[in-house]
Formats: structure tokens, C-alpha cells, sequence
């Protein structure tokens, strides 16, 4: 199972290195609109939705996707898109978490398609500024994810949500706040993507604070997807990624975290 995960990674970083940096942003693009594509699929799928009912919300995501040109990217509808996403990650998801026994999967299924309209256009933005801008990023979420896991494993003792997802705890949180906020100071000391780019235009400590949350929507990110696969009665969102589940499973933070980020740095600018 080890051997599989590991392989499984090694293969997706292979491929992301390639697009990367020996493709052009057209590529890129695309290669970021099909990873959200199958995310979308793969949320739906959980809701036990029907081909025709995934039909229709895939084909709007797909009709949204392209029609956004370079040039006026940044428009109100955009910037509406990413707002009510952020909404929902801090005002609705903490309710839904809370009071798990009325969970709706319409709701599920109505913000699915925000939801990932959103991070696609928060993801495409980033890598228009730069790579290491939105590698950036996803530091927040690999940081936040990779902590939380081990200060839970090893000095986890308060559960988080025990009927969501037992292997959550506080010191895992503690932890990943912590250790999140740490790498921030690098990486503003460092001049690297937008957490330079926030202290650029405010200060150290609304870095922090914008850290701070992000961590926390990462986390609500996770519970989240974890109450809709716990509501499915599956343990991964699908099989495409041997060892890992999903493309869901991979990036339920990501999605999350990502129109927070650029949102708050729109609104400092």
C-alpha cells in the first residue's frame, strides 16, 4: 500500500513538472481545467447524482471555464464567484459540520459547481502572475496537511470531529497553525509569492492572520469532504490515483483554500 502511494506521487509530480516547466500556459491552463473537471465529477459522484444530473453542472463548469478571456479576467462575475465561495467555506461548512445530522446533499450539490469554478479561477490567476506564485499556494495546503498529520499522529489525544473523521485532533490543528505560520515568516524574508506579496502591501502580522485562516478553511476543506464521503458510506472520493483515492481526496483543501488567498490578496491591492 506504501509502495503504491509512493509510486502514485512520484508518477504525479513527474507529470506536473513536465507541464510545468516544458509546456506553455495554454497547457497549463488545461491541464489545471481538467484536474477541476474531475473533481467536480468525482463530488457529484459521492452525492449519488445521475449521469444526466452530473451532466449539466460539468457542462456549465466547462461553458464558465472558457469563456473567461485573459484580458478582462479579474471581472465582477469572477470576483462574485470567488467571494461566495469564501462565504460558504467560513459561514455555511462550519454549520453544516456542526449540526451533521441535517447535512443536505442539495446543498452539497448546488455548491459543487461554485466551488470549483472558483478555485479554477483562483488557480488559473495565480499561475498568470507566476509558477512559484502559485506554487506558493499550495504551500499553505502541503504545509498545513503534512503537520496537522504528524502532531496528530504523534501527540493527538482531543479528537476534532469524531464522527466526521476520527483521525482529526486539536494538536494536529495546533500544529498545523503553528508550523504554517513558521514557514510563512521564510518565506517573506525569502521574497516567495504571494505571502511576500501581502507583506509588500501591508505588514508581517496580516500575513500571519491570512495564514492563520487559511489553515483553518484548509481544515474545514478536509471535514468537509470527509462528512460527504462518511454521508456516501465510501472512503475515497475515486480510484484514478492508485493508493490516494481521488482527485478530490488529493486537493478537498486546495479547492478550499485557494479564492480565499487570491481574494485576500485582491482586496489588500
Amino acid at each position: 500500500m506504501l509502495i503504491t502511494r509512493v509510486v502514485t506521487v512520484a508518477v504525479m509530480l513527474l507529470i506536473t513538472t513536465l507541464v510545468v516547466f516544458l509546456t506553455d500556459l495554454v497547457v497549463l491552463k488545461s491541464f489545471i481545467f481538467f484536474i477541476h473537471l474531475i473533481i467536480l465529477w468525482e463530488w457529484l459522484s459521492l452525492l449519488k447524482r445521475n449521469f444526466y444530473f452530473k451532466f449539466l453542472p460539468v457542462s456549465i463548469f466547462f461553458l464558465f471555464s472558457v469563456a473567461i478571456k485573459d484580458n478582462n479576467f479579474f471581472n465582477d462575475f469572477i470576483t462574485s464567484v470567488l467571494l461566495v465561495s469564501v462565504i460558504f467555506w467560513i459561514l455555511v461548512v462550519p454549520i453544516l459540520l456542526y449540526r451533521t445530522k441535517n447535512f443536505s446533499g442539495n446543498i452539497a450539490t448546488s455548491s459543487a459547481l461554485v466551488i470549483t469554478l472558483a478555485s479554477f479561477y483562483a488557480s488559473v490567476w495565480a499561475v498568470q502572475i507566476g509558477i512559484s506564485y502559485f506554487f506558493s499556494i499550495l504551500l499553505v495546503v502541503w504545509v498545513a496537511d503534512t503537520a496537522g498529520y504528524f502532531f496528530g499522529r504523534f501527540f493527538g489525544k482531543r479528537k476534532l470531529a469524531a464522527k466526521i473523521s476520527p483521525n482529526k485532533t486539536w494538536e494536529g490543528v495546533y500544529g498545523a497553525v503553528s508550523i504554517a505560520l513558521i514557514v510563512a515568516w521564510f518565506a517573506v524574508i525569502n521574497d516567495f509569492g504571494w505571502y511576500y506579496e501581502i507583506e509588500r502591501l501591508s505588514n508581517l502580522y496580516i500575513v500571519f492572520l491570512i495564514v492563520f485562516l487559511a489553515t483553518v478553511i484548509s481544515i474545514i476543506g478536509d471535514l468537509y469532504q470527509s462528512l460527504i464521503k462518511r454521508e456516501a458510506k465510501v472512503k475515497d472520493s475515486g480510484k484514478i490515483l492508485p493508493g490516494h483515492g481521488g482527485f478530490y481526496d488529493r486537493f478537498d483543501a486546495v479547492i478550499a483554500v485557494c479564492p480565499f488567498l487570491i481574494l485576500s490578496v485582491k482586496i489588500i491591492q
